[in-house]
């Protein structure tokens, strides 16, 4: 407490200018300070020189935020969709399953005395994310005589002084994806089988098809050039104080979930709904229908643990849910049936994930009746007031950039950095002199939805948030596929929808009626960086989330083979498991391991050889169901293996151990907090994965003594520690004492 009154008093004193001092390490005092600041959060996590340039923006001129992103999540078939049209007043309920996720901008807002939301109407819904209210206004005039910086003809509201500038959109692709390509090539080992003969294979069958590319258009090819006058971008003037709301609507099919974590944000809030005439342990049967996968016999109960757990890792350990309970009929909206149910659900909740529910935040539905519809949409509006970065100051001029930005996406689907830097050069009342002032407002841009932006991928901006997700939902919904799949192609889809194998030739036919082919290199770019691809070959592409083959136990044979060491999570969402496939290939330079003439990449388990050795690193996802392992119920697990009479590198495995501990920390941290969100250990017998008896798992922290007794198993038996850890020493004891003194960047 006493430190929590210190930070408030500097930040009493110093203002604004508190952000150039050294702030806390302790994390849980950032929210403190973003509040009482009343900036976004995330500028916390910006570097001192990034801090100073906002500090200036701000003294220039600064806005409040009053903005806020609901996202509708939910089995499918539970009614979301019906939901949003209920709370939007629409009298046809009439629904389709929603595919991917549909993005409803500027959907609500709140009404005059801010007790509920209300539907927007067309106008209001073409708001920008930022606007400039009167008061704004206002503060904007008081700047312009109080600096020196700004002329009397570049107020930023002022389009009848604003100077006009245009510029050619050229979407040439650049040769980024290409050269990526030829990179990281596929490699192959003479001393030992990998997958060269089998993409050989795979390239030949695709030389021989039928599938041809489209001769109205090639990839990448420059769109029409289409000038943009920016002379009457300004920011969106808000003379009523609008305080808005947008939803996105996720589909509830188990496909789409490797898309899913792109959009969840530590900004966002979550109205989860469940049809509560489902029993809680049975099979969700509409969620996913195909046999023996990761998904397949999930119940529902493993479905909300599944999304409460996705809110936790991606969004924030504080997002708050509201619960909707669907199909209510049959006992008339009883609140205090809804909260028995929410109660059910709990039973089968970890105590982590609970806490993003509230009793003051659940309510039971009718499809066609408007029974406790508003009481729901006071209870969204108090929860969007009561959000941190509501109300939140960004600096003026990003108002004017948004305006651009929104232009641009009249036009184009993606914009280069580059060209869209030399607009803002030219336009000094943006303040941005140089690439790296403009991904700083990108990126804050990319955090609250309005752009897609990645600064590893600084070339590109996606202007089209909703066009990108069209674009992955052409390449994995199998169903659509049967309407281009044809006698000739269909081994083509069937490598896809079976084996996750995505060819070039293939994806062009998939993209060839839209935008999407023109720019094949950058989408697919993005959606590698992103770890939703793998590139196997500069023809073949590997998309984990595809692949349904069941892994055959008997595969290895006749290989020495290290202990099992085990990420163990109380709850993951199983996106993860295929990113680190992905980036295991796409990033540490793996490849899939070929025997018998086929890539050994199956649902659940991949096996990658290691660049310029013949070490293998077999990766899985378990499901241990074991009485025993009830605190972790999921684990990760990695086991290296070579073919007699090698041995095993072990100090190749301990770097291997480090690289996936760090990417493993990087992309399960939730944003506001450093607490990692899984432990580390091993299986207590040294099997062959895929053998029926697989052991125990033993926790790094559980191990104090050489020989452990496990009595997990029956019978007890000794374990020698040493010799499980000697397949992956020295990098974890150093990496676990450093962990916590280690800051790292946002995801």
């Amino acid at each position: 407490m006493e430190r929590r009154e210190k930070i408030e008093a500097d930040i009493d004193k110093l203002g604004i200018e508190y952000l150039l001092q050294e702030l806390p390490r302790d994390t849980k005092m950032l929210p403190i300070i973003a509040k009482k600041l009343s900036i976004p959060q995330e500028i916390l996590h910006w570097s001192l020189d990034d801090r100073q340039k906002f500090v200036t923006s701000m003294k220039d001129g600064n806005i409040s935020v009053y903005n806020s992103r609901g996202m509708v999540i939910g089995c499918a078939r539970a009614g979301k969709t019906t939901l949003v049209k209920k709370l939007r007043g629409e009298r046809n309920l009439t629904t389709e399953s929603t595919s991917g996720l549909e993005i409803h901008s500027h959907l609500f807002k709140l009404n005059a005395d801010e007790t509920t939301i209300i539907a927007c109407g067309k106008t209001e819904k073409n708001k920008g994310y930022l606007c400039l209210s009167p008061a704004t206004l206002e503060r904007s005039v008081e700047n312009k005589t109080e600096t020196s910086r700004f002329k009397e003809n570049e107020l930023l509201y002022n389009p009848s002084e604003a100077t006009s500038f245009t510029h050619h959109a050229e979407m040439d692709e650049t040769a980024q994806l290409s050269a990526k390509s030829t990179e990281y090539r596929y490699q192959s080992n003479s001393n030992m089988n990998d997958s060269s003969n089998v993409i050989e294979s795979f390239e030949s069958t695709l030389s021989n098809s039928n599938l041809t590319l489209p001769k109205t258009v090639t990839p990448n090819a420059e769109e029409h050039k289409t000038k943009f006058d920016f002379s009457e971008c300004f920011g969106s003037v808000d003379m009523k104080n609008l305080k808005i709301l947008s939803l996105l609507d996720f589909a509830g099919h188990s496909a789409y979930y490797a898309c899913h974590h792109i959009f969840f944000s530590p900004r966002a809030f979550f109205i989860l709904v469940v049809d509560m005439t489902k029993n809680l342990e049975s099979e969700a049967t509409e969620s996913c229908k195909k046999r023996n996968l990761i998904y397949s016999n999930w119940t529902y109960a493993d479905y909300v643990r599944y999304w409460l757990g996705s809110i936790h890792t991606y969004s924030s350990e504080e997002a708050p849910v509201i619960l909707v309970a669907s199909h209510a009929e049959g006992n008339g909206t009883d609140p205090n049936k809804a909260l028995e149910y929410v109660f059910e659900i709990c039973n089968w909740l970890p105590k982590k994930l609970r806490k993003h529910l509230d009793k003051s935040r659940v309510f039971s539905t009718e499809k066609n009746s408007n029974k406790n519809m508003e009481n729901l949409k006071r209870c969204i509006a108090s929860t969007m007031k009561a959000q941190s970065h509501w109300g939140e100051k960004v600096p003026i001029f990003w108002t004017k950039l948004e305006s651009m930005l929104m232009k641009l996406r009249e036009g184009c689907k993606l914009y280069h950095l580059s060209h869209l830097l030399q607009d803002v050069q030219n336009m000094s009342e943006l303040r941005i002199e140089n690439e790296e002032d403009l991904i700083i407002a990108l990126t804050f841009f990319h955090e609250t939805g309005v752009i897609l932006f990645q600064s590893e991928i600084k070339d590109i901006i996606i202007l089209d948030v909703q066009w990108f997700v069209d674009a992955f939902k052409c390449i994995i919904l199998d169903e659509e596929h049967m309407n281009i799949k044809d006698i000739y192609n269909f081994p083509e889809f069937n490598n896809l929808n079976e084996r996750g194998l995505l060819s070039t030739i293939l994806l062009n036919t998939l993209w060839k009626d839209s935008s999407f082919f023109q720019h094949r290199d950058s989408l697919v770019n993005h959606m590698k960086q992103l770890d939703m691809l793998a590139e196997l070959s500069e023809e073949i592409w590997y998309v984990p989330c595809m692949n349904k083959l069941n892994y055959p136990s008997d595969i290895l044979q006749n290989c020495d083979f290290s202990s099992r060491l085990c990420f163990l999570f109380e709850f993951l969402p199983f996106v993860i498991y295929h990113r680190l496939v992905a980036a295991c290939i796409n990033n540490l330079e793996m490849t899939p391991w070929e025997s018998k003439g086929k890539m050994c990449i199956f649902h659940k388990v991949a096996i990658l050889c290691c660049k310029n050795s013949n070490l293998r690193v077999l990766i899985a996802i378990c499901d241990n169901s074991e009485p025993t392992h009830t605190e972790f119920p999921y684990s990760i697990e990695i086991q290296t293996n070579v073919t007699n009479p090698e041995k095993i590198n072990s100090q190749l495995t301990s770097k291997i151990k480090k690289d996936i501990c760090q990417y493993l920390t990087d992309v399960t941290r939730a944003f506001s907090s450093c607490e990692r969100s899984f432990d580390v250990g091993y299986r207590c017998r040294l099997e062959l994965f895929g053998i029926n008896v697989v052991g125990s798992i033993i926790k790094e922290d559980e191990i104090s003594k050489p020989n452990y007794v496990c009595s997990k198993c029956s019978p007890s038996h000794t374990v020698d520690v040493g010799y499980l850890r000697s397949f992956w020493e020295n990098d974890w004891t150093h990496f676990n004492q450093t962990w916590h003194n280690t800051e790292f960047p946002d995801v």
